[in-house]
């Protein structure tokens, strides 16, 4: 049974990170730990340089592969890191106690976002997929001193519980069909079993289990209030970071392991896409508060995700890919300047953004920017990454899907319109100019240019991840 632990090295180095952090948390004096969130960007940088010095293949006896796909997202995961660390630096004032603990467990949950990449086995993905649970619920709920947080934390684990539930009977009754717990077990394995139905009953409660982890329709319930009440950064690494790794997640059980059998899966998997379509996005238009109008939002792209997987080809996953790492600019970025207000104004409601153009045009930029991205108004990289879904879901004729994709794609423009508009046309109350700092500045013209690049310029990243993609089929 080979180890070839040398293929985890990424890994260990944020694991070894992580652990650093929480024993240097009993020798310095309480205050600041913004060192701790440089400690951490530098750690995700490393990792990531190393990350390509790797070798593609097996490790841990089976349990973890280590190949294009994975590669790719533990990219994204790293960028998300270090982007998010610095989202906490600025944030950090508003955590009381235990800074040390609160960044080190953002790279514990790293790390399980980074094997849940390279899960290739049903036990080593649950496993990953719980140490990114249990991190976040904790994290979500870090500012106890504040009742929203620890309500987001408490709905959260109830939720997550649950949906641990759905996923562990569903996951039993696969084992109990194929006698395999590997994905290329069973995907080999299931090819033979068409019409069993005990598979379709564990592949129905798989899926709904995935759908709790990514806030698709009808299990979103609890992503409002968790966006809202969590720490801001722990609300953007949810939004980019958690998504990311539900859906490489939902390729490798879906697809891989269970591509063969897709007509079982197809249906579901497109009624969900299409009703977290509607549902997402109808309710974003009646928020006030920008981190519940972002979680709706945020429910919405999922829908577009769980497209993509419906579409199961080349063109749908490579969009889906493509579609995480516009989705993932255009969330960091939004959320570092709604922090650098937040500072300032103490308010995330989208009233008191008026003005904001007047008081900050880099801040009412980047969100302008951030927001039409996500809404996918060209020529910014949402509107490539909807088009490509589209196109995914088109080609597969599925027609109906991709017509609710356009019109929600109307509907989100016409919500971030609202924020605009009171950025831009409406009188601020507070007229004094929003200080922002000269490494935030940099950060900010680096991910507006990276958004606006994605759709101008897609042709490197387009032909990236459409030769990933082509791997898998």
């Amino acid at each position: 049974m080979e180890m070839n632990v040398g293929r985890l090295i990424p890994e260990f180095i944020m694991l070894g990170g992580a652990f650093v952090l929480l024993i240097l948390e009993f020798f310095v004096p309480k205050g600041p730990r913004k060192w701790a969130g440089v400690f951490g960007m530098i750690l995700s940088v490393i990792a990531a340089v190393v990350l390509f010095s790797t070798e593609y293949g097996t490790s841990l006896s089976g349990l973890f592969v280590q190949d294009a796909i994975s590669v790719y997202f533990k990219l994204l995961f790293l960028i998300v890191t270090a982007l998010v660390f610095y989202l906490t630096i600025l944030y950090e004032r508003h955590i009381e106690n235990w800074r040390g603990e609160f960044y080190s467990l953002m790279l514990f949950c790293t790390v399980g976002f980074m094997f849940l990449s390279s899960s290739s086995d049903f036990i080593g993905f649950y496993v990953s997929l719980e140490l990114v649970a249990i991190t976040l619920y904790i994290l979500a709920a870090f500012t106890r001193e504040k009742s929203q947080s620890v309500e987001a934390g408490l709905k959260y684990i109830v939720t997550g519980a649950l949906s641990s539930g759905f996923l562990l009977y569903g996951i039993s009754f696969i084992y109990g069909t194929t006698g395999a717990t590997g994905f290329a077990d069973v995907a080999a394995l299931v090819a033979n079993n068409e019409g069993n139905g005990f598979l379709a009953i564990g592949l129905a409660l798989t899926v709904i289990g995935l759908t709790f982890k990514v806030s698709g329709v009808p299990f979103h319930v609890w992503a409002p209030d968790v966006y809202e009440g969590a720490p801001t950064p722990i609300t953007a690494l949810l939004a980019a970071g958690s998504k990311a790794a539900g859906f490489i997640v939902i390729i490798r059980i879906l697809i891989t392991a269970l591509g063969s059998v897709r007509s079982e899966w197809l249906v579901l998997v497109s009624v969900i896409s299409g009703a977290t379509l509607i549902f997402g996005n109808l309710g974003a238009m009646p928020q006030k508060n920008i981190k519940r109008m972002i979680a709706y939002a945020g429910i919405g792209s999922a829908g577009y995700l769980f497209m993509a997987v419906a579409a199961a080809s080349p063109l749908g996953v490579g969009a889906l890919m493509y579609y995480l790492s516009t989705y993932l600019f255009a969330i960091t970025g939004s959320f570092i300047a709604l922090v650098v207000f937040y500072n300032s104004e103490g308010s995330y409601t989208i009233e008191s953004l008026a003005g904001l153009a007047r008081r900050s045009p880099l801040l009412a930029i980047t969100i302008f920017i951030g927001f039409l991205s996500l809404a996918g108004v060209p020529p910014l990289g949402g509107f490539i990454a909807k088009f490509y879904i589209i196109a995914a879901a088109v080609q597969q004729g599925l027609w109906a899907l991709a017509i609710i994709g356009v019109l929600m794609a109307v509907v989100a423009m016409y919500y971030f319109l609202i924020v605009i508009r009171s950025m831009y046309l409406r009188p601020a109350v507070n007229t004094e100019k929003i200080r922002v700092d000269n490494y935030t500045r940099v950060i900010l013209y680096g991910i507006n240019a990276a958004t606006v690049i994605l759709g101008m310029y897609p042709g490197p990243l387009t032909d990236w991840v459409m030769a990933i993609a082509e791997t898998l089929f």
